[in-house]
């Protein structure tokens, strides 16, 4: 199958929360999100989505979604043989991602580059705002998007897809994470240039993160560790 837009975004929502699990007994797909924060995400955006390019052209039918109010989880799971080898056709394996990587296809192409990294940063990606320490009232008020990932390959990958659109990237890292756990490698977009350039070229589809950024376009700052409701509610204000 010939990979476009929206399957390319698709992928790089599954390379963020998707999950494939393999067994002599069965093949598992799972995808999901925070309840509290990615509810809407996967109801209005991800959801659909996958249902029109998977679901209903090989079942006729849509996924179903679960809360999981002990861990905080909203996702659904298929145990289906097709789902699990649909997305091996494109080379996305099951099991650990350390050596995960972005399917050539996508990285010839700049506009499937844009839909992939915009389903990757929504889900594995963040916005935050840093502190402008030299003003005499510090106020977070410096946008930076970033990006963590346990696959050095995958970490190479995104920064070269990201200069060849214009950005100016840096990496940090690797950092050791808790004990046995892989080393993480970061990605920054920093430069407000950039940042701005993100926001109009790619975008969020995840209001988890898009709210943060009408926030500061609103107030000229993000109150650090809000929720998405009480985002909202900011918004909302007159």
């Amino acid at each position: 199958m010939k990979i476009d837009g929206d399957m390319a975004e698709l992928i790089g929502i599954h390379i963020g929360d998707g999950c494939i699990s393999c067994t002599s007994r069965y093949k598992e797909y799972y995808l999901g999100g925070d309840l509290k924060e990615e509810k809407e995400y996967h109801d209005i955006w991800v959801g659909p989505l996958f249902n029109k390019k998977i679901m209903i052209p090989l079942y006729n039918k849509k996924v179903t979604y679960k809360e999981h109010p002990k861990v905080g989880i909203y996702g659904f799971h298929i145990f289906n043989e097709k789902i699990v080898n649909f997305f091996e056709d494109f080379g996305i394996k099951s099991g650990s991602k350390i050596n995960i990587e972005i399917p050539e296809e996508i990285m010839k192409d700049k506009a499937l580059s844009k839909r992939f990294l915009r389903g990757l940063f929504d889900t594995d990606g963040n916005i935050y705002f840093d502190k402008n320490r030299s003003a005499n009232k510090p106020q977070n008020n410096r946008p930076i998007i970033s990006l963590a990932t346990v696959s050095k390959k995958l970490c190479k990958q995104v920064v070269n897809s990201l200069i060849d659109l214009g950005y100016h990237p840096r990496i940090k890292g690797p950092y050791k994470g808790k004990k046995d756990k892989n080393s993480l490698y970061r990605i920054l977009i920093y430069r407000i240039n950039d940042v701005n350039k993100y926001v109009n070229e790619i975008g969020f589809k995840n209001t988890k993160h898009s709210t943060k950024w009408f926030v500061y376009k609103k107030l000229g700052y993000c109150p650090p560790k809000t929720t998405l409701n009480e985002r909202c509610e900011l918004l909302n204000r007159q």
